[in-house]
């Protein structure tokens, strides 16, 4: 080994080396030549904003925050470690005077006490926006996220500390915010809980507001999640027993047959079942659904997704001996009450209406259906010209014991022609007007003489 250095001269070489370094570090410090540079990224500091604003009621919106700057001056002072943070950029705003605007202005370069003088920035001026700022408030809305515990639904967020918020910024921004929105998750809670929501701004469109220069007083909220009890609730409804119908007779089916109720533990614990009201075995028509309203309980509210009515369906048990005929009525008795001074002529549009009886099957087979009527009450001066909807009545004398006629809306058609048989087209509303003779003939006003009144054994009514 030290044959091959004292070969190459490895030692004198590094001392040349050495040597050399030692005299370009004494001449540089001797000589220190003057060198440019360029210093990045120095950070624009605002001043004059609240002479702005008093004067003006200006606010720098937005401005260039970063400038390169190129300096030139004495070699050890530009390499100097600590001469970056010397060197600051300012801009002076309080000079703006004409309003609301987009202005370029020259930065003011200061390098401490160093003696370096400044050649230059880029970019040479900086953005400054400067604009009205305003305040408003906006509602705040909170949506929940997730499931809550198997049982439980949450109900509606309830922000507590504020339920508005302030938002500052240009008049022609703040147009776009709508409201503040948030969410809180609600997985696996069982109770009513409180907790902190953050809230961003959005517009009408349901989006997100981004890139504006509002501001909001506030990023977070407090909210109350009230969670409830879900209990599933069976639908009832009672019955009121036929001349030829009764409740042990029948099946009754209720789609949906139950519903989930969301409201207080305690006010849940006292319900055992919604009844839907009373239905009538003489005037109901078997195997026809009925919908029906369902009545809520004071403090509770149907479950996301239920519906608010139900369909009750009632059927006869197939033991019973109680049978359903369906028979199309073809026998009109029109009835005008108008019939002294009217000029018009009425006839019967429709050919038949389709009724139910109800009975034994043999006394079904017994009933003449020439004893079928249904009678018509209208005015025919007030319904005036054209075709008309007129609720009827139906009569039947005769009806074999046992045998019911199931009640239900009968609805006629006719037509109102003048004299020679003009017609003139009736408006649409006109069409829709149905005149309820139901009451005449029950009571007996205007029913025609071959519309005899059921037998007081028939219950034709």
């Amino acid at each position: 080994m030290k044959q091959f250095m004292k070969k190459h001269d490895i030692w004198l070489r590094l001392l040349s080396i050495l040597l050399a370094f030692v005299l370009w570090i004494v001449v540089r410090d001797i000589e220190n030549p003057i060198k440019p540079t360029t210093i990045h990224d120095v950070p624009v500091k605002l001043t004059g904003t609240e002479q702005l604003m008093n004067n003006y009621n200006l606010s720098v919106i937005e401005y260039t925050t970063t400038i390169d700057v190129r300096v030139e001056g004495p070699n050890n002072e530009i390499t100097d470690s600590t001469f970056r943070k010397k060197v600051s950029a300012t801009i002076d705003v309080s000079g703006i005077t004409d309003g609301a605007g987009e202005y370029a202005l020259t930065p003011q370069i200061t390098t401490g006490s160093y003696n370096v003088d400044s050649t230059g920035t880029e970019p040479s001026t900086v953005r400054v926006l400067v604009d009205k700022v305003t305040s408003e408030t906006v509602p705040v809305r909170v949506e929940t996220t997730g499931t809550a515990a198997d049982g439980s639904r949450p109900g509606t967020p309830e922000p507590t500390t504020t339920k508005e918020v302030t938002i500052s910024g240009p008049e022609a921004e703040l147009k776009e915010v709508a409201y503040a929105y948030g969410t809180i998750d609600v997985t696996g809670k069982s109770s009513t809980f409180t907790g902190d929501c953050s809230i961003a701004l959005y517009n009408d469109a349901g989006e997100p507001i981004t890139g504006t220069h509002v501001t909001c007083q506030t990023d977070t909220v407090t909210v109350r999640v009230p969670i409830y009890p879900v209990e599933s609730v069976p639908l009832t409804v009672s019955l009121t027993d036929g001349e030829t119908l009764k409740e042990e007779q029948v099946n009754v089916s209720i789609n949906p047959s139950s519903i989930t109720l969301i409201g207080d533990q305690k006010t849940l614990a006292g319900i055992t079942e919604i009844n839907l009201g009373t239905i009538a075995l003489d005037d109901v028509r078997t195997g026809v659904p009925v919908e029906m309203e369902i009545p809520l309980p004071e403090g509770v509210r149907l479950d996301n997704g239920q519906p608010s009515t139900a369909e009750v369906t009632i059927s006869v048990k197939e033991q019973e001996d109680v049978s359903t005929r369906k028979i199309q009525v073809t026998k009109f008795v029109p009835t005008d009450t108008a019939q002294s001074q009217t000029p018009y002529s009425v006839s019967v549009l429709t050919e038949s209406v389709e009724i139910e009886l109800r009975g034994s099957e043999s006394a079904l087979k017994q009933v003449d259906i020439n004893s079928l009527s249904i009678g018509l009450t209208f005015d025919s001066v007030s319904l005036g010209l054209g075709t008309h909807k007129v609720k009827g009545i139906v009569a039947a004398t005769g009806l074999p014991s046992g045998v019911t006629l199931v009640s239900g809306d009968v609805e006629v058609e006719i037509e109102i022609t003048g004299p020679g048989g003009e017609q003139t087209v009736t408006p649409p509303e006109a069409t829709d007007t149905t005149q309820d003779g139901g009451e005449d003939m029950a009571q007996g006003g205007g029913a025609d003489t071959d519309a005899v009144p059921p037998e007081e054994g028939g219950d034709g009514t």
